[in-house]
Formats: structure tokens, C-alpha cells, sequence
């Protein structure tokens, strides 16, 4: 009986661990980049061809994104990053909201740059200092990719073309911004206002049409009797009385 009772604990534990893990994961929802970059020279005649990088995974609950590289470059690549630096030549890159297909087949209903972001910077700067770039892209509230800056590692290259260190993975770190909306103006306050003001500018131009006396009797009816008590109180009105 007891060893029944503990198998039940261990089991309803397991089954928590279980749910806590479960719910973890679905409120963790993440949003996947992928990232391509260009390794052709910038003077050619027809449109780059880019080639998959890596991914930036975001975690927009913990408003934290990782990188993950596709794969290490080949020996064929870095010579033609070599080649670019050497000519002084710029490094593309582009990032999109969906995995681009890979294939010669060009299908020209879909615009394969719609969802796609691009940047740029100088290939010796990224050749000459490993690898290394701060990716810096920026989302809209639906979290569609609208801007992306690479930024080198230090972005001045020197005399010496050579890396110093040895260039196969991309050492890469990722900012993510979100844009959001300003809050919206108070447009029916400010209706309002304007209506109140129009109602006491044409009550002003109306005007007052009543007549003077009926305007003005409370300072005449004073002054009347201030001029007939005085009248009254005078020598002269006490003279003609004798």
C-alpha cells in the first residue's frame, strides 16, 4: 500500500513537471529571420545571388533573440570574401520573414523580395576582423521585418588584409527593435473645443440690442439723484426760495 501511495506522488510530480514545462513552451512563442548574404562583386550586371546564412530565432515574450549559423564557410567562400576585401569591395546581407527557395527555377508571380531587408558594409571589415558583426533589425507590431543594419565588428579595416584570426563561423550578435504606434490625439476634445469657441464668438457678435436706458439705468438712476440732492442742498436753490 505504500509503495503504491509513493508511486502516485512520483507520478502526479512527473505529470506537473510535465504541465508547467508544456505551458512554458506554448507561451514562449518565437518568430524565425533568415539571413542571406551576397558574395558576388557589387559590378556585376545581373542581381546578386544570395545564400543562406543563418537564422535569427526572436523570443518576443522575453523580447530576446539568438543567431544560430547554417553552416561554416567553405573554402570557396572565403575566398570570395577574401576577393571582395582585396578589391575593396562591399558585403550584402538580407534578411526575410520566410525561407527563400534555393532553386534556378524562377517563378515571377512571387516576388522573392517582398518580405526581405537589405544592408551592407565593407567586406574588409568584416574579412579582416573574424567574422564578427552586430545585426541590428527592426519589426513592425506584426513582427514583419522592416529594416536591418550590419554593423563590423570595428568598422575601419587596416593595411593588412589578413584576418586575425582564422574565418570559418560567423560570430554574430542580434538587437532586435519593435516599432510602435504614438499614442493617437484626442480629436474629439479637440472637436469639442472647437465647437464651444465657435458657439461663444457667435453669441459675442450678436450683440446686446437693448435700448441705452434699459442697458445703462443703474448708473443714470444715480446720478439723477445725485444732481437733484445737490441742486437742492446749493445757496443759490436756498436763495430763489426766499
Amino acid at each position: 500500500m505504500l509503495n503504491i501511495c509513493l508511486w502516485n506522488k512520483i507520478c502526479l510530480i512527473f505529470l506537473c513537471i510535465i504541465k508547467v514545462t508544456f505551458c512554458d513552451d506554448e507561451l514562449d512563442g518565437h518568430t524565425s529571420y533568415y539571413v542571406y548574404h551576397s558574395l558576388e562583386p557589387s559590378g556585376l550586371p545581373s542581381s546578386p545571388m544570395y545564400e543562406l546564412r543563418g537564422i535569427i530565432t526572436y523570443f518576443s515574450n522575453r523580447n530576446e533573440a539568438i543567431y544560430t549559423e547554417d553552416s561554416p564557410l567553405s573554402s570557396i567562400q572565403i575566398e570570395k570574401l577574401k576577393k571582395l576585401a582585396e578589391t575593396g569591395d562591399i558585403y550584402r546581407l538580407k534578411v526575410s520573414s520566410k525561407l527563400l527557395k534555393q532553386s534556378p527555377e524562377i517563378d515571377t508571380t512571387v516576388n522573392p523580395e517582398k518580405d526581405s531587408v537589405f544592408s551592407f558594409t565593407t567586406a574588409c571589415a568584416i574579412y579582416q576582423w573574424g567574422l564578427s558583426d552586430i545585426l541590428t533589425l527592426t519589426l513592425d507590431q506584426s513582427g514583419s521585418p522592416i529594416g536591418v543594419a550590419i554593423s563590423p565588428l570595428r568598422p575601419y579595416c587596416t593595411e593588412n588584409n589578413e584576418p586575425n584570426t582564422r574565418v570559418l563561423h560567423f560570430n554574430t550578435s542580434v538587437n532586435i527593435v519593435t516599432l510602435v504606434n504614438a499614442p493617437a490625439p484626442d480629436t474629439l476634445t479637440y472637436i469639442q473645443r472647437l465647437e464651444q469657441e465657435k458657439a461663444e464668438k457667435a453669441r459675442g457678435e450678436q450683440g446686446d440690442n437693448r435700448s441705452f436706458l434699459a442697458k445703462y439705468w443703474m448708473y443714470i438712476v444715480p446720478f439723477v439723484i445725485f444732481v437733484f440732492i445737490s441742486g437742492a442742498s446749493s445757496p443759490e436753490g436756498q436763495a430763489g426760495g426766499r
